[in-house]
């Protein structure tokens, strides 16, 4: 009898120890110094209040450029930065604002890109980046106090050569603010 009640009072004292476990773990994930940064958001506004960088506007879904629909999925924020993620076409698109601070490009992207241009949008200078001449895979500027950048990824064979020409360039940059 004495031995049943050590292994139950054993097994009561591991599945506490494994709900703190869970606990602690879960709250490393999520929140001020956690090892995730970022925050799932519910719509662009919620994740530029979360982010701290006043507003963020992107395209309405469903909006028509060359590349095709533009639809964003999912948004989320860590401090300083704002970002949507979705498509555009059976493209990846990934647009992203925040505050300027070291560096201009909030992108995280670094790849090397074969071919880089600028192209004047609304008065601002977008520095798009690609491996196609005139195709943007990547592109960033900045307005006042903000850093902003569109990545475009293409899906399998053209993962690594897809882009976007100047006219969704401007259509893209001149719904982002």
């Amino acid at each position: 009898m004495k031995k049943i009640l050590v292994l139950i009072l054993a097994a009561i004292l591991m599945i506490a120890l494994t709900a703190c476990g869970a606990k602690e773990t879960e709250e490393e994930n999520s929140g001020e110094g956690s090892l995730n940064p970022w925050h799932d958001a519910a719509t662009a506004y919620e994740a530029a209040d979360g982010a701290g960088v006043g507003y963020f506007t992107v395209p309405e879904n469903g909006t028509e450029v060359t590349g095709g629909r533009i639809d964003f999925t999912g948004f989320r924020y860590m401090k300083n930065l704002a970002e949507a993620d979705g498509a555009v076409g059976a493209a990846e698109l990934t647009v992203r604002k925040g505050l300027k601070q070291e560096s201009e490009d909030v992108s995280g992207d670094y790849t090397a890109y074969t071919y880089a241009w600028t192209q004047d949008v609304g008065g601002w200078t977008v520095y798009c980046l690609g491996n196609e001449d005139g195709r943007m895979m990547k592109a960033i500027w900045v307005s006042d106090n903000f850093s902003y950048s569109i990545l475009v990824r293409g899906q399998g064979d053209i993962a690594d050569t897809y882009g976007l020409g100047a006219e969704d360039v401007t259509a893209l940059v001149e719904g982002i603010q």
